[in-house]
């Protein structure tokens, strides 16, 4: 099912980004690259890239490169979905083990509260350890909500395994986003770099004046466009 339903997230991103480019390519009428476009149009080119990387290339006739940057968002948002899947998935799978085998209310934890007490295998030791390192701050309350015992230390270094792992995946994640935004970026880029010869120039206005006074003149210049 995940696999028919990234397929088709693929298949819409393509027919997206190459159908909804067909209406600035009609109205150019000519060779893409050799056409002028306006600034409403260069305009519109570039958000295009912005909302779909490579939308905005095959709204030029480029469709080669369109389709990289289509590849690339593709790749970037299945690999998002998966490493966020498992990443969650195994955080869910860590918590259900700290309570079967460590005795743990989950409300409210923090990502320290699951380090802390997959490094210690017991509220008491930790305490201790604090205390010794005189880092009363860090105490935890012994009372239900913060308690914790493992029933053995290697369930405490299985979960542990388990936190590691899960936190990797998100973080791996959250290169992806970083990897989606740049994505954005550097077809944008592209675009300015494929139409920076193709604007039409604005008509620019050139306005002076010279006032003199008693204690010398003033010239002023002012460019309208």
């Amino acid at each position: 099912m995940r696999k028919l339903i990234v397929a088709l997230i693929a298949l819409g991103f393509w027919n997206f980004s190459a159908i909804s480019a067909k209406p600035l390519e009609d109205t150019l009428q000519i060779a893409p690259q050799k056409a002028m476009l306006t600034q409403g149009q260069a305009r519109l080119t570039l958000l295009r890239s912005l909302i779909v990387p490579g939308w905005g290339e095959h709204s030029l006739g480029y469709h080669k490169r369109g389709l990289v940057f289509n590849t690339a968002e593709i790749l970037g948002w299945v690999t998002f979905y998966a490493f966020q899947s498992s990443g969650l998935a195994q955080k869910k799978d860590m918590r259900a083990f700290a309570i079967l085998h460590a005795g743990i209310n989950p409300r409210g934890k923090d990502a320290y509260y699951y380090t802390d007490i997959g490094n210690y295998d017991n509220i008491y030791e930790y305490n201790e350890q604090k205390l010794r390192n005189r880092q009363v701050d860090y105490l935890y309350p012994v009372t239900p909500d913060f308690f914790w015992a493992w029933d053995s230390a290697l369930n405490r270094q299985h979960f542990d395994k388990l936190r590691i792992r899960s936190a990797t995946q998100l973080h791996y994640a959250t290169f992806m986003v970083g990897g989606l935004v740049l994505n954005r970026i550097v077809s944008m880029l592209d675009i300015v770099i494929l139409t920076r010869n193709l604007l039409e120039k604005p008509a620019v206005e050139l306005e002076s004046s010279f006032r003199p006074a008693r204690d010398g003149a003033t010239f002023s210049l002012s460019i309208n466009f």
